[in-house]
Parts: C-alpha cells; structure tokens; sequence
C-alpha cells in the first residue's frame, strides 16, 4: 500500500498540470463570462487557487490582467513561465498535508456539517478520499458503510432527516448505484456548467492516488467544459438506510 502512494514528483506534476489547465481553461471562459475579470475567473472557476495553491490567496492579481495573449495555449505558457516558481514552492510546501485527510472526515470518506437553515433537517455530504492510494469504490462495501455511520452520527447530533448533495460523483453510475430509487428520481439533469472552483466540480480531475487525471483534463480542454456535470439530488435517511442493508 505505501508503495503506491504518490511520491513528491508525482505531485508536483499534479499542481503542474492543475495550474496549467487553470489558465487555459480561464482564458477560454472569457466568452462566457464577459462581465468578469480574467482574475476573478481562475479566482472563481478554476482549481488555482484551491487545488493549486492550497488556498494561497497572495499571488499578484493584477499580473493576470497584464498578461497579453492571443489564444488560450498562449496564455497559458506565458503565465505559468511568470509564477513556476511559486506554484512549484508551493507543491513541495504543500505535499506532505497533501497525503493527509484531516479530522473534519467524520465518517471516512463522508462528512457532515452543522444545519443549514436554508434547507433544515437535510444534511449535506461531503466527499473525500481517505482510503489514497485506493479508490472509495475499491471495496463495495466501504461506502455504504461511510453512509451508515454518517446518518447514525448526524441524526444524533442534528436530528437530519434527509441526504443531500451536489457533486460530479452524481453523473457517474458507479456512484448512483449507491442509492434507492429516490435519489434517482430527485436527481437533477446532466447539464453542461460553468464550474465553480471546488472539488464537486474538479474532484474528477483527480485519481484515487491523488495524481492529475490527464483524460479528464483532456477533456476539458478541446471542449472548454468538464467531462461529468454537478448534479444534486437528495432522499430521507429511511429509504437510504433500507437500501443500503438490502446491497449489503
């Protein structure tokens, strides 16, 4: 298992190529999103900052409105040649905490949060991968264990009566076949989106050891959008618990 977690070159390669596809991928939103600067783009709608940088919100902004370009793959080489230093600093800063799934991971790979009053009773999940270098689909009998303890854990805590979330893990079948039919039927529909800059969006850009997914970057680059669409659905604890003990 130690074997094949992923070494410090391998990381670096993976914030390499995530701010890489960031400024591309911003460059091409400009059509988009005309009413936004292209520092608030890779702000807002790409995994710079987050996924990159670790949150680092000091960079120079208006370096990026400074950089003169003609096409995205432009862009894209003239910003990474002004901040290579920082962003490969950073990869080595960050990698140790990188191979780490901190204690908010309440139950595994899922966590729950406290009530939101827009939406009470529901509980929102949050997804991670605390079995790296493994997948969370490794073992078929993980996650529905994750979900288990996360009501079990929730309902005591917050009385939540309901599952809800929103992630690109619910345009996938793999993870759909995790839940009853009334998750199938409140889920929303595959949509082609303008991401936001977090993990329910660019989570499929990672692999389960935590390296770059070149085919989903790939992707995103010859069609300007990702692969797999956020979708939201929700069902009660009820029918989740049942379905759960009948899969087994």
């Amino acid at each position: 298992m130690e074997m094949n977690k992923k070494t410090l070159e391998e990381h670096c390669e993976y914030v390499r190529e995530m701010a890489r596809l960031s400024f591309y991928f911003a460059y091409m939103l400009q059509r988009k999103l005309p009413e936004e600067s292209l520092s608030d783009i890779l702000r807002n709608h790409t995994p710079f900052y987050y996924h990159a940088m670790g949150y680092l919100a000091d960079l120079p902004r208006p370096e990026f409105e400074a950089v003169a370009a003609d096409s995205a793959n432009e862009f894209e080489e003239k910003m990474y040649g002004r901040l290579q230093d920082a962003i490969m600093k950073r990869a080595i800063e960050l990698y140790p905490s990188s191979m780490q799934v901190g204690n908010e991971w309440n139950c595994g790979s899922l966590r729950y949060g406290t009530p939101e009053p827009s939406i009470p009773g529901w509980c929102t999940v949050h997804i991670t991968n605390a079995v790296a270098p493994d997948s969370i689909f490794t073992d078929p009998a993980y996650l529905p264990k994750c979900f288990l303890k996360l009501m079990d854990d929730s309902e005591k805590e917050y009385a939540y009566t309901m599952l809800y979330a929103g992630t690109w893990l619910n345009d996938k079948d793999k993870w759909l076949a995790l839940f009853p039919e009334e998750w199938q039927k409140n889920l929303t529909p595959h949509e082609i989106q303008i991401p936001s800059w977090h993990t329910g969006h660019w989570g499929q850009l990672i692999t389960a050891r935590g390296t770059f997914n070149y085919k989903g970057g790939d992707f995103a680059r010859q069609n300007g959008y990702l692969k797999y669409a956020v979708r939201y659905s929700h069902c009660s604890y009820t029918a989740m618990r049942e379905y759960l003990k009948s899969i087994l």
